[in-house]
């Protein structure tokens, strides 16, 4: 096979986004219960997508969204800015949450936190401290954060909490605080060590898996949209060697006899903004196959259908294979589909409505 009859086969199973692809969307989620988005971070495009689809997808009995934020900030995204004045800086703005719940009437929570709080962990710590006036270890956690959060303090604030067991908890988001608390600490105590930096990933991932398990089994009816970075939601092992909440969601929904449809997202220029930082969204240099398709996108938002070239990708013998079939089989075999953005707008402000 040359890279011309790969390139055509492609083409073939290409679809721009605005015109048919996002009725594209709508049918793989009506034949699913699960769609798995592996998002950009930082830009519009993508709140503005899901703010184009959910109202779809509510048709489709999609009933929650699992996101990749704490259930500690999930709680306090879905309340008002009148009612609740917590900064919750992240992935999610207030306005995005709102945005969810037009189409609903019950006001029932949409977002589901399966995640660590990597934006605020002292505001945990703090919350607990609140509980537990009496609790020397909390106070002293407090104290060691004084004069604000930072992940060199992980550990420290880790081997305290071990050995704390505070009499009062609160369930937040469907999750109990001071586990909410341990886990954040545990994954920041590995990532503030060069070394243990896999064993970072694997335990947040761990958290995720068992977060989204514990809001599912809560609330069983209804199909679910996950939100999440793209690394999350690969089938199978990520670059990093992790095994993914994708992965877990595609395994236990198979388990159920259901099943799930994966989207991954990736932009060809322009800027996103996360924690502060603006930085180049254009990830064409970082996979061949990305590269590729960018090139075949022209100016517009394309999704391109990858379980379709399996079967051809596979064909080409293992010792045949060039760095580009070898890039596309990875990314063919870890997302149904691929969608180019060729450039996105950085989320400046996280307060304000990305439309």
């Amino acid at each position: 096979m040359t890279e011309s009859s790969i390139r055509q086969d492609i083409i073939a199973h290409a679809v721009p986004l605005k015109s048919s692809g996002e009725n594209v969307l709508v049918k793989e989620a009506e034949e699913h219960q699960y769609v798995l988005l592996g998002e950009l971070h930082g830009e519009t495009e993508i709140p503005q997508l899901l703010s184009d689809l959910w109202p779809r997808l509510w048709k489709a009995n999609y009933r929650h969204i699992a996101a990749e934020v704490s259930p500690w900030a999930a709680t306090h995204l879905e309340r008002p800015a009148t009612e609740d004045t917590t900064p919750v800086p992240g992935l999610w703005t207030r306005q995005q949450a709102a945005d969810m719940h037009r189409v609903e009437t019950s006001q029932e929570p949409v977002l589901w936190g399966c995640d660590i709080e990597e934006m605020q962990p002292g505001q945990l710590i703090r919350q607990m401290a609140l509980l537990n006036p009496a609790d020397a270890g909390l106070r002293n956690m407090q104290g060691i954060i004084a004069h604000g959060y930072t992940r060199k303090l992980a550990p420290e604030l880790l081997r305290i909490a071990k050995s704390d067991h505070p009499e009062q908890d609160a369930l937040i988001g469907g999750a109990s605080l001071w586990e909410s608390t341990l886990n954040t600490l545990e994954v920041e105590s590995l990532r503030s060590d060069p070394h243990t930096r896999y064993e970072a990933s694997n335990e947040r991932e761990r958290v995720m898996k068992e977060l989204f398990l514990r809001h599912r089994e809560h609330d069983p009816q209804g199909k679910i949209l996950l939100r999440f970075g793209r690394n999350h939601l690969h089938r199978g092992l990520d670059a990093r060697g992790i095994s993914t909440l994708g992965n877990f969601v595609g395994e236990w929904a198979l388990a159920q006899g259901q099943s799930v449809v994966n989207v991954g997202v990736f932009a060809a220029g322009g800027k996103e903004h996360l924690a502060g930082q603006t930085f180049e969204a254009d990830e064409r240099q970082d996979e061949l196959a990305f590269a590729l398709l960018a090139s075949l996108s022209g100016s517009e938002a394309t999704l391109y259908d990858l379980k379709q070239l399996r079967p051809t990708l596979h064909a080409i013998a293992e010792d045949k294979r060039t760095p580009l079939e070898k890039n596309l089989i990875y990314w063919a075999d870890s997302y149904d589909y691929l969608l180019c953005y060729p450039s996105v707008s950085p989320l400046l402000d996280s307060s304000a409505d990305p439309r």
